[in-house]
């Protein structure tokens, strides 16, 4: 084992000795575990042994997250990097108890909730919420361990964890059993099924993963798909982590890239950067879809737009701006989730009535979402009818949508440079 592997798993083990959140755990131990982990962070600090190995490994995992995603998020990296550092401490810190228990972080959290929960208020339910959360954790462990060629779990194997679960389970109904023993003994049990990883392989899975939810938005909204699904365990995480690594590098659909070349209603073509017409969205993501360098994108506009810190985020943001055309293009139907219909629909407090277009008052972003759910088939005979551009009236629809924030919109960044030109 290298050095760097057993202080860290030292200090692991020290931290687990204490009850969560603790004055020792928060104010020595976990400052030199990252002290360790992050050589460097600390003005205070000594060379250590193991600083030269800690910081290859945490290059290694900062390698492997550029190398795949940079061409996609360009000038956004080192802060999506910074997030999920910061992140990922968080929740290792949150949930450094289970670290090598072979549980995962929802059922140790569903724990938590259960364990403090006093013994007059579990009720009937509670203990059923307990059970389920107990009986997904045991599908998703065994998910996790299949094998790939035959795609099954040891029988014997998947007994002896059934067994762990049911008596888990029935123990804590036990008012006489110790709580914390109970846990204890059934963790001990999961580790006899589970392969330990070592801490540093722990906390990298994380920090991929991290990363992964942070820059998601950004991979989504132009690919015609919904959003990734609340991780629902490691197995799920993993999951997620494979599927953005494909949507990564495939890039944008046949699809979507077909409706942004057509552009039908002028709309893609019509946002532009502040006094540069030619350098518009339908432009920009054309080099974006030949996977063009951001040189290249810099000197195919002659040059006279920073592609790093005008054009991209620009993009980014656009993409966000045009996701839910993007998606109706490809559906053939509006795609606001449900519950945001039916608050315009129902508009209690009027507001989405009282949002009309300018110029054209007779024209409220209530009465378009109605027309459009009372037949009209698209935007352009909706047009035609209201006597009004449809480029217009799609980029009304847009607004509207974005001044009720009636989609999910990415993470706002802020950028630390003087050089930075106003779009």
């Amino acid at each position: 084992m290298h050095e760097l592997d057993r202080l860290l798993q030292e200090l692991v083990s020290q931290a687990q000795l204490y009850p969560k959140n603790t004055a020792p755990r928060k104010r020595k131990i976990i400052p030199q575990l990252w002290g360790i982990m992050f050589p460097g962070s600390s003005l205070r600090g000594n060379k250590k042994p193991t600083d030269d190995e800690a910081k290859r490994r945490l290059a290694g995992i900062k390698k492997r997250c550029r190398d795949r995603y940079l061409s996609s998020l360009e000038g956004d990296f080192e802060n999506d990097w910074r997030d999920a550092l910061q992140n990922t401490q968080k929740e290792i810190f949150n949930n450094i108890n289970i670290f090598n228990k072979g549980v995962d972080s929802k059922l140790y959290q569903a724990w938590l909730k259960f364990s403090e929960t006093s013994p007059s208020q579990r009720t009937p339910e509670v203990y059923s919420e307990f059970d389920k959360q107990v009986d997904r954790f045991r599908r998703s462990f065994i998910q996790r361990r299949k094998n790939k060629k035959t795609q099954t779990y040891p029988p014997e194997k998947n007994q002896l964890l059934v067994q762990a679960c049911e008596s888990l389970c029935q123990n804590i109904e036990n008012s006489e059993v110790d709580l914390q023993q109970a846990w204890n003994t059934f963790c001990d049990e999961v580790q006899q099924l589970y392969r330990p990883l070592k801490f540093w392989n722990w906390f990298a899975r994380y920090l991929q993963f991290r990363f992964i939810d942070i820059i998601r938005p950004r991979l989504n909204v132009v690919s015609g798909d919904a959003p990734a699904a609340q991780p629902d365990g490691d197995s799920a995480s993993e999951t997620r982590f494979a599927r953005i690594q494909r949507k990564a590098n495939s890039r944008l659909s046949p699809e979507v890239i077909k409706i942004i070349c057509q552009d039908p209603d002028g709309i893609f073509t019509g946002k532009h950067i502040r006094n540069f017409i030619n350098v518009n969205f339908r432009a920009i993501a054309l080099l974006k879809f030949k996977q063009a360098s951001i040189k290249e994108i810099q000197e195919h506009f002659g040059n006279r737009v920073n592609a790093q810190t005008t054009i991209s985020p620009f993009y980014t943001r656009t993409c966000s701006y045009f996701q839910p055309i993007i998606e109706e293009y490809l559906e053939a139907q509006l795609a606001l989730p449900k519950s945001a219909i039916e608050q315009i629909v129902t508009d209690s407090e009027g507001k989405y009535n009282r949002r009309r277009m300018p110029d054209r008052p007779n024209i409220t972003f209530q009465g378009i979402i109605r027309a459009r759910l009372e037949g009209v088939q698209s935007w352009t005979i909706l047009s035609r009818q209201l006597q009004v551009n449809v480029t217009e009236l799609i980029y009304f629809y847009l607004d509207g949508i974005s001044y009720f924030q009636l989609m999910p919109k990415r993470q706002k960044r802020t950028r630390k440079n003087k050089n930075n030109t106003a779009e």
